[in-house]
């Protein structure tokens, strides 16, 4: 009994240790008393496009753990392939392509079938004939198209590269979850090439000495790469990319040859989506999911404009990254109610036209009430009130939630926190008669969706909802 009491004794000590330990490394991290709408603060330029990064360090982005880049690749640019420390939830902003993943341990799923037929099964290269040899083209793992509206998960660890093979540069932008679980080093984004290199350095890492950032093969001895891969010296050292300064996306010099599946819509049906029964190995688990498409919407109003959420229901690879998102499009007056994240912090991107933001702190204080545009970034805190109202044409957002399953709560509307209390507890609460409480209650009829019309407009509870 009395070791079972020293060892409880030593837990709990250890416990309020590591939460002390913690709270001094990270303290106050979300007392945010003013959010901007933030750009980026780093541009790491390429051959065939750029990478710009955020400022990690922004408070608002200390608070949610995470970071945030914008990748542009050119037509016919390539990204090399290159791994993360942290969970990585991407989306396609605009344009398409080509995206690869190499995931440890799977199989060489995409073999070139004039090559590779099911018969002879999966044999070593070293034993075969020169004909057979030359005949040998290529096999590698899973290949995917992508295109706008596309949102891709990436867990840690996992290799990928992207090809543009359209006309009009393809832009991704990716949140990477710093304070997940699965992060075992800091608080800081840390891209490993596997090929090319970084000539500017990883300038957002504070209290480094900055110099190019080289590909792995950089660090080993060119014999060691010769004797890993049975090759030469002289092609070792070219794995090493010593003397290439063409960055991280490079030009692909004539066709692109990979093998590739066909385009959506021409695949069989059976092995669209959930169809192939592979879906339960991480090998074959789907990634990819596309939120631009309006028929999919969960709330749809033709005049206002619609919102799309993905969570790991929809995607299930989202319960292991712990990441989820949402994509909305609204029309110029339409208005997303006010609401709150109750379980993740959201950080929101805009990717096309404007739109007036309010968001309000545990405090009561309106930390943001401003404009934001294409291309910026705002990050709102779990708990933080938010309403959004469009001023553009068009306001088209993506927002990269902490949490596979993001629930949010709305203030006004249908399915309100103000709609579930009685009016009693409302007259009460804020000195309003009973009139004007069953006006606060009942007025707005939609849950999510609705006209940002003025209050001279507000009179008697409406009967039809927008």
């Amino acid at each position: 009994m009395a070791r079972v009491s020293s060892l409880l004794s030593f837990s709990l000590t250890l416990l309020v240790f590591l939460h002390g330990y913690t709270a001094q490394q990270f303290p106050n991290e979300c007392q945010l008393e003013q959010l901007n709408a933030l750009e980026p603060s780093h541009v790491l330029k390429s051959e065939a496009g750029r990478i710009e990064v955020w400022d990690h360090h922004a408070p608002q982005l200390r608070c949610s753990g995470v970071s945030f880049a914008r990748y542009v690749i050119e037509s016919k640019g390539l990204y090399l392939p290159s791994f993360v420390n942290t969970a990585k939830l991407s989306f396609v902003a605009q344009g398409q392509g080509l995206m690869g993943k190499v995931i440890p341990g799977c199989a060489e799923t995409f073999q070139d079938s004039s090559v590779f037929q099911p018969r002879e099964g999966r044999r070593q290269f070293e034993g075969q004939g020169e004909e057979e040899q030359s005949q040998f083209r290529d096999m590698h793992q899973k290949v995917e198209h992508i295109r706008s509206g596309d949102t891709i998960a990436t867990t840690p660890g996992v290799a990928q590269w992207f090809y543009n093979e359209g006309q009009q540069p393809l832009v991704i932008v990716s949140v990477f979850d710093l304070a997940s679980h699965q992060n075992q080093l800091d608080r800081n984004p840390r891209p490993f090439y596997l090929a090319g290199n970084n000539p500017q350095g990883q300038v957002w890492l504070q209290g480094r000495e900055q110099g190019p950032q080289k590909n792995i093969f950089s660090g080993f001895g060119p014999e060691v790469i010769a004797q890993a891969f049975k090759i030469d010296l002289q092609t070792a050292q070219q794995l090493q990319n010593q003397q290439d300064n063409r960055g991280n996306i490079v030009r692909v010099k004539g066709p692109f040859g990979v093998i590739r599946p066909p385009l959506r819509g021409q695949r069989p049906q059976e092995e669209e989506r959930e169809g192939n029964g592979l879906e339960e190995t991480i090998c074959s688990a789907r990634s990819v999911d596309n939120l631009d498409d309006p028929s999919r919407a969960d709330v749809y109003k033709p005049q206002l404009g619609y919102l799309s959420t993905l969570n790991s229901y929809d995607l299930p690879i989202l319960r292991f990254i712990r990441l989820s998102a949402l994509r909305g499009s609204i029309r110029q007056n339409a208005m997303v109610l006010p609401q709150w994240n109750a379980n993740a912090n959201a950080v929101l991107y805009v990717t096309d036209g404007e739109a007036q933001l309010q968001i309000v702190n545990d405090n009561g204080d309106r930390v943001f009430d401003g404009q934001v545009s294409q291309g910026q970034l705002i990050v709102v805190p779990q708990g933080f009130s938010v309403v959004k109202r469009a001023t553009s044409d068009q306001f088209r957002w993506v927002e990269f939630k902490t949490n596979a399953n993001a629930q949010i709560n709305t203030l006004a509307g249908r399915t309100s926190v103000m709609r579930g209390l009685p009016l009693a507890v409302i007259t009460n609460g804020f000195e309003i008669s009973p009139e004007e409480a069953k006006r606060v209650k009942f007025n707005t009829l939609e849950t999510t969706l609705t006209h940002s019309s003025g209050p001279a407009s507000y009179g008697r509870p409406r009967m039809t909802t927008a």
